[in-house]
C-alpha cells in the first residue's frame, strides 16, 4: 500500500486546480476566454496552496501514531458502521466539533489490511466544519480553499457501537438502544493523506479502496 508524501500532496492539489481550470476554459467561447483568461487562472493562489500543503503535513505528523488502530481507540475513536467501497471505515471521536483543529481530526479513515496493526491500515482523516451554507451550496469560510475541497453533510446518523449501518435507525430507535442521534452532521470533508488517491486529496471517495 502506497503512502502519500508532502510532494505527492502538492501534485494532487495542483492537478485538482488544473482540472477545474480546464473545465472552465472549455465552457467559454474563444472571445470570452480572451477577456477572462487572466481572472479565471486564479482559481487557487500560491499562498493557499502552500498553506494547505503545510496544514496537511501537520495532520500527517499528528496522526502518524494512529497507524496503530489500538492507539486510536485508546484516544476515543470508535468505529461507525462497516467499510464502504471507496470510503473505508470511519472511526469517529465526535460529530459535533466546536473548533477546527488540523492536528486533531474528529474522524480517522481506515481500510481492512491484515498486515497492519490491529488489521486496519490508516488511509486518511476527516474534518468537520460548523458553518451556515453559502450561496454556492458550500459552507461559509471553510478552512480549505473551495477550489480544492468539496464539503458534504449526512442526515440521520446513529452513533452506536457495533451498528453496521449508522443510517439504519430513526431517532427513537437509536435512543432506545442507547445511541446518540445526529439529525444532520456538520460539514464534512475527507483528506486522503495516508493513501494515494488519483481522484484527489479531498474527494469523498478513494477508488483504490475496494
Amino acid at each position: 500500500m502506497k503512502t502519500m508524501s508532502a510532494a505527492a500532496i502538492v501534485v494532487f492539489l495542483v492537478t485538482v486546480a488544473a482540472m477545474a481550470q480546464q473545465t472552465t476554459d472549455k465552457e467559454q467561447s474563444p472571445s470570452s476566454h480572451m477577456i477572462t483568461a487572466h481572472a479565471a487562472a486564479a482559481s487557487v493562489s500560491f499562498a493557499e496552496m502552500k498553506s494547505t500543503v503545510a496544514d496537511l503535513e501537520r495532520a500527517r505528523q499528528a496522526t502518524a501514531k494512529y497507524k496503530d488502530i489500538h492507539l486510536a481507540e485508546a484516544d476515543g475513536y470508535q468505529q461507525l458502521g462497516t467499510e464502504f467501497p471507496g470510503m473505508g471505515i470511519h472511526f469517529v471521536r465526535t460529530l459535533e466539533v466546536k473548533n477546527f483543529e488540523i492536528e486533531n481530526p474528529p474522524i480517522l479513515l481506515y481500510h481492512h489490511d491484515p498486515s497492519a496493526p490491529g488489521g486496519y491500515s490508516l488511509v486518511g482523516v476527516g474534518y468537520l466544519w460548523n458553518a451556515p451554507e453559502g450561496p454556492d451550496g458550500q459552507p461559509v469560510n471553510p478552512p480549505f480553499p473551495k477550489s480544492l475541497a468539496h464539503w458534504h453533510r449526512h442526515d440521520n446518523i446513529c452513533m452506536l457501537a457495533g451498528l453496521d449501518n449508522p443510517h439504519g435507525l430513526n431517532e427513537s430507535q437509536c435512543r432506545e438502544k442507547g445511541g446518540h442521534f445526529v439529525a444532520q452532521t456538520q460539514w464534512l470533508v475527507h483528506a486522503w493523506i495516508w493513501q494515494d488517491n488519483s481522484a484527489g486529496v479531498f474527494t469523498s471517495q478513494n477508488p483504490t479502496l475496494k
